[in-house]
């Protein structure tokens, strides 16, 4: 299995969108995600959560470090 690992400070949607198809590759996702904008322009965790989504991914565990961001772990569909 191929696990990624992301704390990039707001620009992990970004990241992702990078990927292009090696998105196909990952079978885990563990990321800084956040509630409010605590970077300017960060991605939301409701944004992150439907693009992942779209490539068989949910949201299994959010660890929230207080009310505006946290680490959430992310696992294909078909592993659960």
């Amino acid at each position: 299995h191929n696990f990624l690992n992301m704390d990039i400070q707001g620009y992990e949607l970004e990241a992702l969108r990078g990927l292009g198809n090696f998105i196909h590759d990952i079978d885990y996702v563990l990321c800084e995600v956040n509630r409010k904008e605590v970077y300017e322009q960060c991605a939301q965790v409701e944004e992150i959560d439907e693009f992942l989504a779209d490539f068989n991914f949910k949201r299994v565990e959010t660890n929230w470090a207080g009310d505006s961001w946290g680490d959430a772990l992310y696992i294909r569909k078909n592993l659960l």
